[in-house]
């Protein structure tokens, strides 16, 4: 058996105040994880402590978080850890805290006053300068025309054409993109500074991180076609290149496989009245603002007094609302009687934008299950019509012997039907011959 390591891994040593410091245990090669208390930290709040265990490779993570309670610059004075009954020093350092970047205004219209003095402009509206790796942030483009504009001004035959070399420019290969395609241009009546436009939104799209590179936004440009006294000619407006400043998640055994932002549970259940060897439905929604296409909930392993089926999965956004939802309908049967917390099954981690931590929804529901305990809890005696569906072996062809019998039977008369036309032509050849 390899012999057993132990490691003392620091987390970022420059932070903003709003982020956390971690200290982290790495223990391989065993199955035993006794420790000492963590040391506390001066101008710092020792926060939870967290314990992972691996099968492969053998052994436990153990992360301490510390949140920052002022800004400066920080000596940390060298510590001991005992690990195993074996002790492990760390040495003295430095840890810089820096004042969180001032957010600007979600969903707030960054449009100048310059701009706004103008008759017709173009305008970029990014909804955050400043998330979270993972964390979405939505670039429109709109172009606006003064209500008392008197110059006639229409989008250009080409205009898909610009909107796709838009989206191309735009794109960092730093993120995923999720565009939202926009059919139909209506002019919005919207005022600005007192003055009154049309608003049409041509270009809308949601982006996701997948670093902490700074995002930077180039320069783009839109060609009208303008009419003046009968005569049509083209006129570009530009728009200002834009950064959004990308915060790293802080260190958690998660942090590569959460997803980032702000969400919350809504779940449902069939039925109150819950008996033994009944299936019932649940439903486990995930509602909010993010990168749905990393949501993914585990379902909870199957015990003596639960059987989960796979669940039904569905993604929605609810017409008019900038939200999206994600649905884990499942199918559960109950096996034994009694009163159970769901929170034991049911939750999902992830980390809270708004926050500034990771959080965790978990299933608020407490359900009493009445009925007679099913005999042998590993196979399935109830008469309930989803009971062991999981356990059906789709692998093996069974064989159809009534489709068999058919098949022989059908070749028999064939045969017998080729047979007596064979008889028939003989008798009548020979009765010729004798003739």
């Amino acid at each position: 058996m390899a012999q057993e390591d132990v490691r003392i891994e620091l987390g970022k040593k420059n932070i903003l105040l709003e982020e956390n410091f971690t200290i982290k245990v790495i223990i391989r090669n065993t199955d035993k994880s006794a420790m000492s208390a963590f040391p506390e930290l001066p101008s710092f709040t020792k926060g939870a402590r967290q314990k992972v265990f691996s099968k492969n490779p053998l052994g436990y993570t153990i992360t301490q978080t510390y949140t920052p309670t002022k800004e400066g610059n920080f000596k940390i004075p060298s510590f001991t850890l005992t690990v195993n009954n074996k002790d492990y020093t760390n040495e003295a350092f430095n840890i810089i805290v820096n004042s969180p970047v001032d957010n600007a205004e979600e969903e707030n219209e960054t449009i100048s006053p310059e701009k706004a003095k103008n008759n017709a402009f173009l305008a970029m509206n990014v909804s955050k300068n400043k998330v979270y790796v993972g964390e979405g942030f939505r670039v429109s483009l709109a172009f606006y025309v003064a209500e008392s504009n008197t110059i006639k001004m229409d989008f250009a035959d080409d205009l898909n054409a610009q909107v796709d070399a838009i989206a191309k420019k735009i794109k960092s290969p730093d993120c995923l993109e999720q565009r939202i395609l926009i059919s139909d241009l209506k002019g919005v009546p919207t005022s600005i500074n007192g003055k009154k436009y049309l608003s049409y939104q041509f270009f809308e799209a949601n982006y996701f991180p997948l670093n902490s590179k700074p995002i930077n936004i180039p320069v783009v440009e839109l060609r009208m076609v303008q009419t003046i006294k009968n005569t049509k000619e083209s006129i570009v407006f530009k728009d200002t290149p834009q950064t959004i400043s990308v915060l790293d998640l802080p260190e958690h055994p998660l942090k590569d496989k959460v997803s980032a932002g702000n969400f919350s549970l809504v779940e449902q259940i069939e039925t109150r009245k819950i008996n033994t060897g009944k299936s019932f439905s649940y439903l486990f929604k995930i509602v909010g603002d993010g990168n749905f296409s990393t949501v993914n909930v585990t379902s909870p392993t199957n015990d003596s007094f639960f059987d989960f089926y796979p669940p039904e999965i569905k993604e929605n956004r609810p017409n008019g609302q900038p939200s999206r939802e994600k649905l884990f309908r499942y199918r559960i049967l109950p096996k034994d009687s009694g009163q159970y917390q769901f929170d034991k099954y049911f939750f999902w981690v992830f980390f809270n934008t708004k926050k500034g931590q990771y959080d965790t929804l978990k299933s608020a529901l407490k359900i009493k299950v009445l009925g007679k305990t099913i005999a042998d809890k590993d196979t399935d005696t109830s008469n309930d019509i989803f009971a062991g569906i999981d356990k059906l072996d789709t692998s093996r062809t069974e064989t159809n012997y009534q489709e068999v019998l058919k098949n022989i039977s059908n070749l028999l008369i064939i045969c017998m039907l080729v047979g007596s036309l064979y008889l028939f032509n003989w008798r009548r050849k020979k009765k010729a011959n004798n003739e």
